[in-house]
């Protein structure tokens, strides 16, 4: 039998691309070193507590690197879900504002826009990231195709 790629590819998310562990920012090796630099200091204050509580620093150390790395990505999360986005799936700007409307009743904030894409103007659908489970919802509840998933 001939070796040939298979037709279905094995992916860990729907989209088909890998998740980034950060979302808002591509690091390159200085960015990375910052970011081991303050599981670095975690890890200290985690040796300090050990010496504070006298607990065992094979705990406290990792756990203090651990809880550094984790306000990192909280701090990046909470900047993504702050972060607006917009989805367009239609030519009619009648359609767009009939679910921002929804959208705005259902407590979203959320606009619709118009965007100039190569001299067009194309209706947008404007919201924040963290609202993107509620929107999806809707657009299911409306018959629509949910927007993707950034």
């Amino acid at each position: 039998m001939p070796d040939r790629p298979s037709s279905a590819r094995l992916t860990a998310s729907p989209s088909g691309r890998r998740r980034d562990l950060l979302r808002t920012a591509q690091l390159n090796a200085a960015g990375w070193a910052a970011v081991a630099a303050i599981c670095v200091i975690g890890a200290a204050t985690g040796l300090a507590a050990t010496r504070l509580t006298g607990t065992p620093s094979w705990l406290t150390t990792p756990a203090g690197a651990a809880a550094a790395f984790a306000a990192v990505l909280a701090a990046d999360r909470r900047k993504w879900a702050n972060m607006p986005t917009t989805y367009s799936w239609t030519d009619n700007p009648t359609e767009v504002q009939r679910i921002a409307s929804a959208l705005q009743h259902a407590g979203i904030d959320a606009t619709a826009d118009t965007a100039d894409t190569a001299d067009l103007e194309q209706p947008t659908l404007r919201y924040l990231n963290r609202d993107y489970r509620r929107v999806a919802r809707a657009f299911r509840a409306a018959g629509l195709p949910p927007p993707p998933r950034n």
